[in-house]
């Protein structure tokens, strides 16, 4: 079976959900299944709407409210109708390219924007391909998610279930998996005091991991600042993602703390069993695979649009904080070290909220729609 992923590199979430899935279909289905992951939207010259989704990372990290009204301006009905008729007939050339290319026995898409251009060419194809959507939100849910073309849809959470369903999606083709997670973030054998002493730090020490997603956004620096200035006894891992002034700025800085500081990483799941709490921006990727790594979380922002809602979704499951401002981000991380029965009650929480088998079972429901 030959399985094409539609993703695209607009922040590191679409990317990651789409290699945990190749890693679950391969994982289980060996060499019965050919998987190809392509960013749609990054095939050939882009085109002007194209262009636009390529600022996403600059524009989270200085114009976070910019976003927020491209996304609304959109999450509509009738106005994103009339944005894909004048936006998408060049992608969907593209599309058919890859169809031609890959020849897929079935479609995967995992960022919202591709359903249409993906669907409108299976429309015009030589032939009737299967299209599979996951949603890569836990509450908030845009509109382009939903299309009565796809065969399938499956969810994070029972609020982006209910959020689709609002939409108009047909409950019988609507799917409430989870948001699939590489289970190696479930299964890191090595134990937190061994993975803290490859860093050069304190294996018995309260360790804490910023992430600020793959463009270092969330305010980390601000954050790292407001810790030197309390007397916590902890020690910090600071993933700055593709952010390298952010990383450069931290690595000259003179901390009280121990800190290992590291720019773009694949070792995300190690570094998070090495640590006692994740500090990170409200993305619903990272979010996952910290309570499938058993990791309470302590937001620092959520993006207007499609992170809205996360803060209340944390604090609801009682497996992290809600956002705010700095000094309020500092001081749940205080509750946490200065708590240790609050800790741990957050801990089995994430434990019992993670979804380790989600890509395991979108992977079996894939298979299954590619041999109907």
């Amino acid at each position: 079976m030959r399985v094409l992923i539609a993703m695209s590199h607009t922040g590191g979430g679409h990317r990651a959900m789409s290699l945990a899935l190749e890693k679950a279909l391969h994982r289980q289905f060996g060499s019965s299944v050919s998987v190809e992951i392509a960013d749609v939207f990054g095939v050939g010259s882009p085109s002007v709407v194209e262009r636009v989704t390529r600022l996403y990372g600059p524009v989270i990290r200085v114009a976070p409210w910019f976003y927020g009204w491209l996304y609304y301006a959109v999450n509509d009905p009738r106005r994103y109708q009339v944005f894909s008729r004048f936006s998408w007939p060049a992608t969907r050339q593209k599309v058919l390219h890859l169809f031609e290319e890959y020849q897929p026995d079935v479609v995967v898409n995992t960022h919202p924007l591709a359903n249409r251009p993906i669907l409108d060419a299976v429309e015009v194809y030589s032939r009737k391909i299967p299209v599979v959507a996951s949603v890569s939100e836990l509450v908030s849910v845009h509109v382009s998610w939903v299309d009565p073309r796809l065969d399938l849809l499956n969810t994070a959470t029972t609020e982006s279930f209910r959020c689709v369903i609002g939409w108009g999606a047909d409950s019988d083709r609507v799917r409430c998996l989870g948001l699939p997670v590489d289970e190696c973030f479930a299964t890191v054998e090595t134990t937190p005091a061994e993975l803290r002493a490859t860093m050069g730090l304190d294996p018995g020490r309260f360790t804490a991991l910023l992430i600020g997603g793959g463009e270092g956004a969330g305010g980390l620096e601000e954050i790292v600042r407001e810790i030197q200035a309390t007397d916590l006894d902890v020690q910090l891992i600071v993933v700055c993602g593709r952010n390298q002034r952010l990383r450069q700025r931290l690595e000259r800085s003179r901390l009280r703390t121990p800190t290992f500081v590291l720019g773009f990483v694949k070792t995300i799941p190690e570094l998070m069993h090495a640590s006692d709490v994740v500090i990170t921006k409200g993305g619903p990727q990272t979010i996952a695979e910290s309570l499938v790594a058993g990791r309470p979380v302590i937001l620092t922002q959520t993006l207007p649009g499609q992170e809205e809602g996360n803060g209340t979704f944390v604090e609801s499951r009682g497996v992290g904080f809600a956002p705010g401002p700095v000094p309020k981000i500092v001081g749940n991380l205080a509750k946490l070290v200065r708590n240790p029965d609050e800790r741990r009650w957050m801990t089995a929480n994430a434990w019992r909220h993670g979804k380790p088998l989600a890509a395991r079972q979108m992977a079996d429901l894939i298979y299954q729609v590619g041999n109907y």
